[in-house]
């Protein structure tokens, strides 16, 4: 019994001793690799800073100046809210992923919560972009009813389904990719293979809100187009509340009603014509009683102004995200398809993250509201 506990003992040592051994090697390793690809980590983390503070100006300007309190400012807070929080979670621990060469040492439970928060913050990101377009598409084409549509409690509640439709594809999620997840060494972290989570996931995160997008800013683009034409060409016809017939409006210069367009070099005059009677007169009244004609007017300008903006956040929205959802689709149908699976796919990954950086350089550069 005795010989049996020395035994235990020196074998029991012995294991220490080549635990200890196997943990100097190992932080060995990882310094040899640390110093070897310091130069990559830092340009990653940097890409992390810089995406971290250019969305951070973003939401202070927001909170700070009242005349930013717009119900398009509240989705664009929330997307620089989801953008800050890919800087801050996920990108510093794929930065650390890259460095150790696809080494993972923070455990199985923070590999599925890392990756199930990168779907999180990406899918609300992506979404936030998407609601932006239509509350884009609704101002645009409609400018004179779009505030009474577009309420704060409206666009709190549209604010409140995004995030809880990135969180019901995210979180639930990590029981999905453990029921299917097969002989997965411990010190990997891979994103799911499984081709059902990622056909569900990349059209519920991507493919769905890219139609809605497109679409949306198609037809943007057609309505200002017309507007541009009808400025230029002297008239606009303008529907006044619903239900009510249009209004022909003539665009002159030189009278005493005199606006200066945001968007256009020369001065112009907005006015009801004179010519039509009695029903002219009537109409000119109800038009001075419910609102100053060249303030709602005005809207046509700056809408089309902001909807060129975040048509600039939407063309490099599909640049950055659409090479890893092709990727990312392409490796659950054919795993084998992709030479450099693992290159590929980090740098896709990365490329879809940084557009969560770009959005503020957009909003600084276009926006005057926000360079202000």
């Amino acid at each position: 019994m005795d010989v049996f506990n020395i035994t235990d003992l020196i074998l029991t040592d012995d294991n220490k001793t080549i635990e200890n051994t196997t943990n100097v090697e190992i932080w060995n390793e990882l310094s040899k690799i640390s110093r070897s690809r310091g130069a990559l980590g830092s340009v990653l983390l940097m890409f992390s800073i810089m995406t971290v503070f250019g969305n951070s100006l973003v939401i202070a300007a927001v909170i700070r100046e009242r005349y930013l309190h717009t119900a398009t400012n509240y989705f664009v807070t929330s997307l620089a809210l989801a953008d800050c929080l890919v800087g801050l979670v996920v990108m510093p621990f794929s930065a650390i992923y890259e460095v150790l060469q696809h080494n993972w040492y923070f455990g199985s439970n923070w590999c599925d919560t890392w990756r199930s928060l990168d779907v999180l913050f990406s899918t609300a990101s992506i979404l936030n972009l998407c609601v932006i377009s239509l509350d884009r598409y609704w101002a645009i084409t409609d400018p004179f009813l779009y505030p009474s549509r577009m309420s704060r409690q409206r666009a709190t509640l549209l604010i409140a389904g995004i995030w809880i439709c990135s969180g019901a594809i995210s979180f639930p999620a990590i029981l999905w990719w453990r029921a299917v997840r097969e002989g997965t060494p411990r010190n990997k972290c891979p994103f799911t293979d499984n081709l059902g989570y990622l056909i569900f996931s990349s059209t519920i995160s991507f493919y769905l809100p890219l139609f809605v997008m497109v679409f949306t800013y198609y037809k943007i683009y057609r309505a200002a187009v017309i507007q541009t034409r009808s400025l230029k060409h002297g008239s606009k016809q303008v529907m006044m509340t619903r239900g009510e017939i249009e209004l022909t409006l003539r665009i002159h210069r030189g009278r005493s009603y005199v606006y200066e367009s945001p968007s256009l070099s020369d001065e112009i005059d907005y006015s009801i014509p004179q010519n039509g009677g009695p029903k002219s007169m009537q109409q000119g009244r109800h038009v001075s009683k419910n609102f100053s004609l060249s303030r709602k007017l005005s809207k046509f300008a700056k809408e089309k102004k902001a909807a060129k903006t975040l048509g600039i956040v939407m063309g490099v929205f599909i640049i950055c995200w659409l090479p890893f959802f092709v990727v990312n689709l392409l490796t659950g149908f054919c795993s084998n398809c992709i030479a450099e699976e693992e290159l590929v796919s980090a740098i896709v990954t990365w490329l879809g993250w940084i557009n969560s950086g770009m959005n503020p350089i957009i909003y600084v550069c276009w926006s005057k509201d926000f360079r202000r």
